[in-house]
This record gives structure tokens, C-alpha cells and sequence, in this order.
């Protein structure tokens, strides 16, 4: 680990570059997009400082029209790493300023501290200690700066069409040891308009993204005798973690429910509670009319039945990346129309038309439009490659924990590269903060991953002896 010491004699000064990129705050800010700002000002500045850096390392840079960015050393072929500079907004419930970059417990806080400013910092201060070591590599080596990663990845779509697509990199954005596949993401909305109102449902409203497991669900219904609804209310079980109370309303003959589940990422659904689901259950149990409880049943049958697509018959499951999974996403049921949304991450060896005829089929059999919202392909690259071998190696080498590939429902830029693969920051077992409240990044995790993207650059990029 010929590089160790290199690295450790630049902690304080890693330290505080990390604290100064996340008291920027660069959340997309559309309002105030201008020439060379496509996502706000202050996407903007983050981009540019972490330019400057990078030029003060003395690399050579490039700003693509605000876009994105890069940082690159070397000649040769091109090894990317693809991170990115904007953030989420910061949210509620934090214990220190999110913008703040404040140290407490050997942690450095802030948004974008784990997500993904600390990594894609990491990876610079890597390349710094080889470039520094005067260690000679094979490869050109960019770290590429995103902007617009948490929202739409239009930096990225404008990047690739600009500039030299690296053959392999990898996105240190996700967790270690290393992400080899990535399934499929497809959302669809299913729509219709009733030729009937119906004469009970008013609203039922549930979820804001497809990507979240609704915690969330409010019902209106009329009709029907309060003392039917709070009895049945009454005897109704649920399980742990879901519950009903009755809300307030200002309209005569008109009761409001609000159902309350667990929340969880769209990708994994068995993890939560969704409270859409369970609402829809509690009304089936109503004097509703038969075209209601015919649509209640449509719903529970279909994007309801199971975690893995088993209600639109997609059950599909490979051994790269296992189980197909279906989140129901957004419910919106009126008196005359309905629109639901689902989120499916679909394995690696099959394809969109896999998912999207079956629920075509049947979306046309209740007279539903179906419409994509959003779709990214698969992306896999085999265990046995040089890229995962090679990543492992350095994983393994510098951590001494054990080295593993496995497959993730979520989306990283890795999918951006014919050969590329999601690599840290996050060890397994421990806590991922990202887009919560008082994310946060350790310090003593800070230069084991600089070490390990260090080795990973020497692993791919350098002969053996410089390795």
C-alpha cells in the first residue's frame, strides 16, 4: 500500500475541501437557470469551485457549458469515474445546519457529505496522491462532475453527446464492494375516465413519486352512515406499523379518512408499509357500488398483489440480479377519473417489452391508457470482468474485508458506460444516510475510501509493478 501515507498526510486538507463543497449549497433551482447555470446558480458554483481544485492539482479541466465537468490526468484510453456535485434538498429534521459541514464525532455533516460531494472528492485527492507519488499509469484518468443526478440526469445526456464516453469506469455513489448489475427501472401510469361517477369515492389520494413506498393515504368518502365507517374503522386490524383515524371535514355527508404506513424506497417495497394498499383494503369492506369495489379489486389484484409483479403475471427473477420488484407508487382516485403510478425494477437479462406488453394486455382489458413515464435499460457487467476483478482486488487489499459483486435496483451513472459499475462509498453494514436528515460521511471512512479508489485507479491503470 505504497500510497498510505501519501494519502494520510492529506486528511486536514481533504477534510476541509469536503466542508467547503457542501456549504454550497447546489440544489437544482430551475427558477434562476441562465446561460452556462442550465440547473441554478447554485449548481453553478459547486461546479466551478470543484473545477478550480482540480486545475490547483494541477489537472487540466473542462467545463461543459455548466452541464457537467471533468478533471483528467494521464494519457492513453480513458478511465472514467462518474460522480456528481448537486444535491437533494436538505429536508427537515436535522441537528446541525445541512449546509454547514460541521465535524461532531469524527463525522463530517452536511448534505452531500455521503451523496455524493465526499466521494467524488475522494476520488480527486486519489488521483492527487498518485499524481504526486509520480507513479506512471497507462490510462487517461477523468472524474467526471455531474449536475443534474438527482432529478433527471439531463447533464449527463448532454455530457455524453459532447464529449469521450469512457469504455469502463466506475460511480462512487452507491455502496461497496462493488455493484456489478443494475436492473432495468420502468415507471408507467395507468389512467382512465369513468363513464359513471362513482357515487361514494370521492378522493383517494396516496404517494407523491413512484420511487417511494406511499406512507401516506387520505380518503373521502359520502354516502354512507358515519357509524358504519367508524364501527368498521373500529374492527378493522391492521399490522404493525399501519394505522387509520378519522379526519376532520367541512362538507355535509362526507367523512375523511387518513391512512398512515411505512414509507421505503420504491426498489425495495417489501420494506415498507404501503399505506395506499391498506386503505384500499379498509374500503372494500364498505357498502360501496359494484363499479367501485370492481376498481378497488382491479388495484389489489393487479399493482397490489405482491412486492414482485406476481399481479400483472411479471414475476421475473435471474441469477445476475434476482427478483423483479413493483412498487404502486401514486394513487389518485376521483369521483370520475383515476391515475396510478408504479415504479418496477426489472432483472438484467430481460427487456422493457418483458414488462410493459403483459401490462399492456391488461391495462387495455379495463380500457386503462398506459403511458411510459420513464425508462432506463438495464445494465450489467459480468463478475469474472477485469473491471469487477480488478475493483474487488482493491477493495479486498486495502480493507481486508471479504470482496463480493452483487446486483441493486437503484440506477447510478454507471449505466452511462458500456463498462461501468457502482463502487462504494458506503461499507456494508453500516448505515446509509443518503438524502436523509444529518447525512453524514466518517472521516476514518473518508481516507479507507480514497485509499481503495486509489488502489482501484492503480489496479486499472497502471503496469503491475507500479501497482
Amino acid at each position: 500500500m505504497r500510497l498510505d501515507q501519501q494519502i494520510d498526510s492529506m486528511k486536514e486538507d481533504l477534510i476541509a475541501a469536503i466542508q467547503a463543497c457542501i456549504q454550497i449549497k447546489s440544489v437544482k433551482d430551475d427558477e434562476h437557470a441562465a446561460p452556462g447555470a442550465p440547473f441554478g446558480p447554485g449548481i453553478k458554483e459547486a461546479l466551478e469551485w470543484t473545477l478550480g481544485l482540480g486545475e490547483q492539482f494541477g489537472f487540466t479541466v473542462k467545463n461543459v457549458e455548466g452541464y457537467a465537468g471533468h478533471i483528467e490526468m494521464g494519457t492513453g484510453d480513458l478511465l472514467g469515474i462518474l460522480g456528481h456535485i448537486d444535491v437533494v434538498p436538505e429536508g427537515d429534521g436535522w441537528s446541525v445546519p445541512p449546509y454547514s459541514g460541521a465535524i461532531k464525532d469524527g463525522k463530517i455533516y452536511g448534505r452531500g457529505a455521503l451523496d455524493d460531494k465526499g466521494p467524488s472528492l475522494t476520488a480527486l485527492f486519489a488521483m492527487k496522491a498518485i499524481k504526486d507519488a509520480n507513479i506512471p499509469l497507462n490510462m487517461r484518468v477523468r472524474l467526471i462532475l455531474g449536475t443534474d443526478e438527482e432529478s433527471g440526469w439531463a447533464d449527463m445526456d448532454y455530457y455524453l453527446k459532447k464529449e469521450e464516453v469512457p469504455k469502463i469506469g466506475f460511480a462512487p455513489d452507491a455502496e461497496f464492494p462493488v455493484i456489478h448489475a443494475e436492473k432495468g427501472i420502468l415507471h408507467l401510469e395507468l389512467s382512465k375516465s369513468l363513464a359513471k361517477s362513482f357515487p361514494h369515492l370521492v378522493r383517494v389520494q396516496g404517494g407523491e413519486r413512484a420511487n417511494v413506498v406511499p406512507d401516506v393515504c387520505e380518503v373521502s368518502v359520502k354516502g354512507i352512515a358515519g357509524e358504519i365507517i367508524t364501527n368498521t374503522l373500529k374492527d378493522f386490524s391492521f399490522p404493525e406499523g399501519v394505522s387509520a383515524e378519522l379526519g376532520s371535514v367541512e362538507i355535509e355527508n362526507e367523512m375523511k379518512l387518513i391512512f398512515r404506513g411505512v414509507g421505503a424506497h420504491g426498489s425495495l417495497p417489501q420494506n415498507g408499509k404501503n399505506a395506499v394498499l391498506y386503505a384500499l383494503q379498509f374500503l372494500q369492506t364498505l357498502p360501496l357500488s359494484s363499479e367501485e369495489l370492481h376498481m378497488l379489486d382491479f388495484i389489489l389484484t393487479h399493482p397490489g398483489n405482491g412486492f414482485y409483479g406476481e399481479g400483472f403475471g411479471i414475476a421475473l427473477s435471474d441469477e445476475p440480479s434476482g427478483k423483479l420488484s413493483l412498487n404502486l407508487g401514486v394513487l389518485e382516485l376521483t369521483a370520475d377519473n383515476v391515475r396510478f403510478v408504479i415504479d418496477i425494477r426489472y432483472p438484467v437479462t430481460f427487456k422493457r417489452d418483458d414488462i410493459f406488453l403483459p401490462i399492456e394486455k391488461i391495462a387495455q382489458s379495463e380500457n386503462f391508457s398506459l403511458k411510459i413515464i420513464s425508462h432506463q435499460d438495464a445494465h450489467h457487467v459480468p463478475k469474472d470482468s477485469d473491471l469487477v476483478q480488478s475493483l474487488l482486488k482493491a477493495y479486498a487489499d486495502v480493507t481486508g474485508l471479504e470482496p463480493f459483486a452483487f446486483a441493486i435496483g437503484g440506477g447510478t451513472y454507471a449505466k452511462a458506460l458500456p463498462q461501468g459499475v457502482a463502487f462504494g462509498p458506503v461499507f456494508p453494514g453500516e448505515p446509509d444516510g443518503i438524502h436523509c436528515p444529518d447525512e453524514y460521511i466518517s472521516i476514518e471512512n473518508l481516507l479507507i475510501t480514497t485509499k481503495v479508489y486509489a488502489q482501484a485507479i492503480l489496479n486499472l491503470a497502471a503496469d503491475p509493478e507500479n501497482r
